[in-house]
């Protein structure tokens, strides 16, 4: 049967218009996919959280961290499923942050669902990790199934465990999972996006260097490019850099460095 996966959504709206095949992104390939494993039943969609964790082994928390005024990263979409969780598990879960969130968010995870399972006086065990997402859009399907990487931050062998066998059939590549400690994972993320973003930016800056000395900036591209230090990948000059991750994701590692007086 494979991994069998509950979606879960407040939006009433969206959960019915998936379970007619309607996707409410746009991905090549993604609406045969949901399609295709919802009527075999290996997917489903639900707005009850009882309902989707009932049998987990493992909830994963994908919701949005949009930025605040000050750029932090806003943990409120975070924090509500997690407490959530907290007040619905019934049995061992492992509780992995898949949305992009600062260094010390899993602590926090941790924290709100301890409270709310002491509120219940329930001793239930449960671990949280860690584990960034690497997808580029348009190319999501490809990346998820066949990724460069898998970085996944814990402090549990039993969640290792239960996230090596969830993983097993996406490392089938060579590509591995990389273990490494919670804090270490959340930083990967942004470190990521901010090197990428660096690198466009840099380029945009050599680029108007290029104008002024009457340099081709595609033939310093190319030339530079075929570095395998640096690589060909980011380093079109252009308008900037943009999107929905790139720029809050800036803003949050700034911010984030900011608060620890760095």
């Amino acid at each position: 049967m494979g991994v069998v996966t509950s979606c879960l959504d407040i939006d009433e709206n969206k959960i019915n218009n998936l379970k007619k095949g309607i996707i409410p992104i746009w991905e090549p390939g993604l609406e045969n996919m949901v399609k295709r494993n919802y009527e075999k039943n290996r997917l489903s969609f639900t707005t009850d959280i009882a309902e989707s964790i009932e049998n987990a082994s493992a909830c994963f928390i994908a919701v949005g961290t949009p930025p605040d005024e000050d750029g932090s990263a806003d943990l409120q979409y975070v924090l509500s499923v997690a407490r959530e969780i907290g007040r619905n598990m019934q049995n061992y879960l492992v509780i992995i942050t898949k949305s992009t969130v600062p260094i010390g968010t899993a602590e926090k995870v941790r924290a709100v669902v301890q409270e709310e399972l002491s509120k219940r006086n329930s001793d239930l065990d449960f671990d949280v990790a860690s584990n960034p997402e690497f997808l580029k859009e348009g190319d999501a399907i490809e990346d998820c199934l066949h990724p460069d990487r898998i970085v996944v931050g814990t402090d549990s062998d039993k969640a290792k465990e239960i996230i090596d066998r969830l993983y097993k059939p996406f490392v089938l590549n060579g590509h591995p999972i990389i273990y490494m400690d919670i804090p270490s994972a959340e930083i990967t993320k942004y470190t990521a996006n901010a090197m990428l973003a660096t690198k466009i930016s840099f380029m945009n800056d050599i680029a108007n260097f290029c104008e002024i000395v009457g340099a081709d900036i595609n033939s310093v591209r190319k030339g530079i490019g075929t570095d395998k230090r640096i690589g060909p990948y980011f380093i079109y000059a252009g308008t900037g850099y943009g999107g929905s991750c790139f720029p809050k994701d800036v803003k949050a590692i700034i911010k984030t460095a900011d608060e620890n007086g760095y």
